[in-house]
């Protein structure tokens, strides 16, 4: 399969191409090109016209191209189910439902496009003086990049592209290298659906290569990132100055207080941690337990997790898939042996299966402050199906000291007594606590740099107004 960018479907100059395989049978899916630094220039050069054409496109019209594009999208909701499926190794239930919720996301913005982007508000006081007079209006950057992860290949791009486009900026989009197809795809959906061909690029390859110069290129405005700690590192490293907002992964973090409901806590739990077998960006993965019901949590969690299916994806009963990537599995089995060795008990599953599997596993015994499992920085991400449960006598107040206020996205508490949670949840450094229920990646948060808050889930006005900036009108007195 081909990149896209100049306006058009092409191999990139160098000539170089990546095998994409199916996780689970490991054959290969199709190709895509490696694209370089020559390749991010010419789209670069493109989507600056672009910039221009999207000006002239009316709020009307993007909303006429955002429906035509969610109609297109259920026509093919079986095709690209599978497509997710086949290049993520997800379940297809799965698939299906991050089709549907993509639909929802087009949906939203066919019918509110006509308001996104283009408001303009009353001028500050402050700038009112003496005879001034003017007022404040959105604008795009210019051109935007955006770099998304494969735990959501066919929503996360239409999340972060959609509301770009809205805003009027032109956006050059580097999906994840194991997971190119269904970016491809919503990109061609949407260049049939109307919209300006010299607005995108879809460029494939990986983040080392493409993701860096994509990064350092001067003409880019303003960059959006998912990906791990590493990942939103090296990207700060390689933008300069120019604007980034991220989003990364991390360890979900979960308190079972002794009077919370057990039975709550064991399904919500392995509902969430073992969706996508465990690769999403919140995943719960710790669990800090009263001591008084930690057995009998334990066995709630075990008597869950034996009902999963594990196998073929594609198949309707599956729930739990293959991982991505070949070496995540080598490296969850790698950590459960290692916590084995350190003293750790293994209640379920235990280790590396055929292929890319990982059987989901719970693991009980965790000291607290194991740093093989839960490090001083407690942005890890497990990325696999693996639970760890520590028992605390000293009470889950003591948590709060063990979390990085910096990385660490969320924290369930479970607990009957709604008083105590709400104390408890107030001396938590963090910026989203559940209560008697566990987040969800719809909840996604997004760090600001500019106010160092986490934002919750994203209205579309507030998903366009995070991709353009104020622009001040002031008029003197003649």
């Amino acid at each position: 399969m081909e990149a896209f960018f100049s306006s058009k479907w092409a191999d990139c100059p160098s000539g170089v191409i990546r095998a994409i395989r199916n996780p689970w049978t490991l054959e290969i899916i199709d190709t895509v090109p490696e694209c370089d630094v020559e390749t991010v220039d010419l789209a670069m050069q493109e989507l600056r016209a672009g910039v221009d054409t999207l000006a002239a496109v009316t709020s009307e019209q993007m909303g006429e191209i955002f429906t035509a594009t969610t109609e297109a999208v259920k026509a093919e909701q079986e095709a690209l189910a599978l497509m997710i499926t086949r290049e993520q190794g997800k379940p297809i239930r799965e698939a299906w439902r991050e089709v549907n919720v993509t639909i929802n996301l087009l949906e939203s913005f066919g019918k509110e496009a006509f308001r996104l982007g283009r408001q303009f508000l009353p001028l500050a006081q402050e700038a009112r003086v003496a005879d001034r007079f003017g007022y404040t209006r959105r604008r795009p950057y210019g051109i935007t990049a955006l770099l998304t992860p494969n735990t959501f290949p066919f929503l996360i791009p239409a999340m972060l592209m959609v509301p770009a486009l809205a805003a009027g900026n032109a956006v050059v989009i580097k999906p994840a290298s194991q997971t190119p197809f269904s970016t491809l795809k919503l990109v061609r959906l949407l260049c049939d659906a109307g919209m300006p061909e010299n607005a995108i690029a879809c460029l494939t390859g990986p983040g080392e290569l493409t993701g860096q110069a994509v990064c350092r290129h001067p003409l880019v405005d303003q960059i959006t990132c998912y990906g791990g700690l590493g990942t939103i590192r090296a990207i700060r490293a390689a933008s300069g100055l120019i604007p980034v907002q991220f989003h990364h992964g991390g360890m979900g973090v979960c308190l079972v207080a002794e009077d919370g409901n057990l039975d709550l806590a064991a399904e919500q739990i392995v509902a969430q941690a073992f969706e996508n077998a465990g690769q999403t960006a919140i995943s719960t993965s710790a669990i800090f337990c009263d001591a008084n019901v930690y057995e009998a949590l334990i066995e709630r969690l075990a008597a869950r997790m034996g009902e999963l299916k594990i196998g073929n994806p594609e198949e309707e009963e599956t729930n739990i898939g293959p991982l991505t990537e070949a070496f995540r599995a080598v490296r969850a089995a790698r950590l459960i042996d290692d916590l084995v060795a350190g003293g750790a008990r293994c209640f379920a599953g235990g280790g590396k299966n055929e292929k890319n599997l990982i059987t989901p596993t719970l693991l009980g015994d965790i000291e607290p402050r194991n740093r093989r499992f839960f490090p001083e920085e407690g942005s890890r991400e497990i990325l696999a199906p693996i639970l760890g449960v520590s028992k605390l006598s000293a009470g889950l107040e003591q948590v709060s000291e063990w979390l990085d206020p910096r990385t660490q996205m969320s924290v369930s508490i479970f607990s009957g007594d709604l008083d105590r949670a709400a104390t408890l949840a107030g001396s938590l450094p963090v910026f989203n606590v559940h209560v008697n229920g566990v987040p969800t990646w719809r909840d996604g948060l997004i760090f600001d740099p500019g106010s160092s808050i986490r934002l919750g889930r994203r209205k579309s006005r507030s998903r366009v107004n995070d991709l353009s900036t104020h622009q001040d009108i002031v008029f003197h007195p003649a």
